[in-house]
């Protein structure tokens, strides 16, 4: 009996330094395995705060083309159909329109002509072609083209945070699964060692409470692995979120590879930084769009002349007015006193222009220390993951050590609840690390903006 214990304590520990994926291979294998790389490409292409993004671009080249006909011809065509509220009179003095021989003037008495009421219409068509105005249209344009950018640059940045809350969302799925499959782990072991405490009892080897005591370790154990199937069934719904489809795929993970990158140099990171962070190039974007701002309002004291060409029709108005009129020149508008309105708004758009350049000195400052914090938070992260492996290993070796002694009866079973339960903590904090690790590396590729 004692060598069947023996065996069945040794089998136990055998199972137990097996890899954590065999316990869940038989499970898993229905379902797809979904790897980080694909599901970065799947979240690019149908996450739907990315695809708002996409058609905030798209509404901004609509905006600019717009903008781009003003230069153009305007073209308008005015209609007024309707009746007079009052009749028409006309007088016409003697000899108004001239004297002439053997007649006499023209007309021979002062003269009233009176045209009744009657239903008329009137049309102008008119077209402008503006001349100063261009002036303050290209310069529109080009706000616009500038605007453009920044949205596009907002659509990069948007880009980078779903990258990283995909990154984020696979990498807790992840250790949630590893600490299930941990927590297996503990229910095999803690199943195993209940077998050979009960036999123990019947032996009248171990007491009744001992027995007591793992079956409620087990207890625990198998509590504490329904509410990580909970967690990580949730932590799948977040990313299936992300990736812009059903909430209710099922798919696996694959595991990431979390070994330490290349030492960066953190004056080379900020230098990255600056030169690709989405959020910066908007804000170095802000500037050129307030001093494009700046000269439109300047360009309001130029007065608007355009070329005009314009025709009148009146239909039913009677014999004394024409029922045509066309006119070919110039039209020329200009407010000569605005009561320093116009001073005024121009010293606001210089004020803005210095606001978006100390907003871009802010930003870059903010960028350099966030890079730099970032940059310190993975090397600890690197720094802290041979740490929990190496105790990982050693809790894993002194739970082994513990159940040899406790067979021996050289060790009591609280020291083997116990080791079992260091291994279980060691295992958590490895996984942490883990996560610690690929995280941190995670939001320092966003902040130096890596695409």
């Amino acid at each position: 009996m004692i060598r069947l214990t023996i065996l069945s304590v040794a089998i136990g520990c055998l199972l137990l330094s097996l890899p954590t994926s065999a316990w869940c291979k038989e499970t898993k294998a229905a379902a797809p395995v979904l790897t980080l790389e694909q599901a970065v490409d799947l979240a690019m292409q149908n996450n739907r705060p990315l695809k708002t993004a996409t058609l905030e671009v798209e509404k901004a080249e609509d905006t600019t083309d717009a903008a781009r006909t003003r230069r153009f011809p305007a073209l308008n065509l005015f209609g007024v159909s309707g009746q007079l509220l009052s009749p028409l009179k006309f007088e016409f003095n003697q000899g108004v329109f001239g004297t002439f021989p053997g007649i006499g003037p023209v007309p021979g008495a002062n003269t009233e002509i009176k045209e009744p009421l009657r239903w008329s219409t009137f049309v102008l068509a008119t077209a402008t072609q503006p001349l100063t105005p261009l002036l303050r249209i290209n310069e529109g344009i080009r706000l616009n083209e500038v605007t453009q950018q920044v949205v596009q640059e907002q659509r990069r940045e948007q880009r980078h945070a779903v990258v990283n809350q995909v990154k984020r969302a696979y990498f807790q799925a992840l250790q949630t699964q590893s600490a299930l499959e941990a927590t297996d782990e503990a229910i095999r072991f803690l199943q195993e060692l209940d077998r050979v405490v009960q036999e123990q009892v019947t032996q009248r080897k171990a007491l009744r409470a001992d027995s007591l005591e793992v079956q409620t370790r087990l207890a625990e154990a198998t509590h504490r692995g329904v509410t990580l199937e909970s967690d990580l069934a949730s932590h799948k719904e977040r990313l299936n979120d992300l990736l812009g489809r059903d909430v209710q795929s099922e798919f696996s993970l694959a595991p990431v590879s979390s070994t330490p990158g290349t030492h960066i140099d953190p004056e080379t990171a900020v230098t990255q930084a600056l030169e690709r962070r989405p959020s910066l190039k908007a804000a170095r974007l802000h500037v050129q769009q307030a001093e494009h701002d700046k000269r439109i309002k300047a360009l309001h004291y130029v007065p608007d002349l355009s070329v005009i060409v314009a025709h009148a029709q009146a239909v039913n108005i009677g014999q004394v007015l024409p029922t045509q009129i066309s006119v070919a020149g110039f039209l020329l508008s200009w407010e000569v006193f605005d009561w320093g309105r116009k001073q005024r708004e121009l010293a606001e758009k210089r004020r803005s222009v210095d606001q978006t350049q100390l907003g871009v000195l802010e930003a870059e400052a903010q960028v350099a220390v966030e890079v730099r914090h970032l940059l310190r938070n993975v090397e600890d992260a690197q720094s802290l993951l041979p740490v929990k492996q190496l105790a990982q290993e050693a809790a894993q070796e002194k739970l082994r050590v513990t159940m040899n002694r406790y067979t021996q009866k050289a060790a009591l079973l609280q020291d083997v609840l116990q080791a079992q339960s260091a291994l279980a903590d060691a295992k958590h904090q490895y996984q942490q690390a883990i996560l610690g690790v690929t995280t941190s590396q995670a939001d320092f590729e966003k902040a130096i903006g890596e695409e």
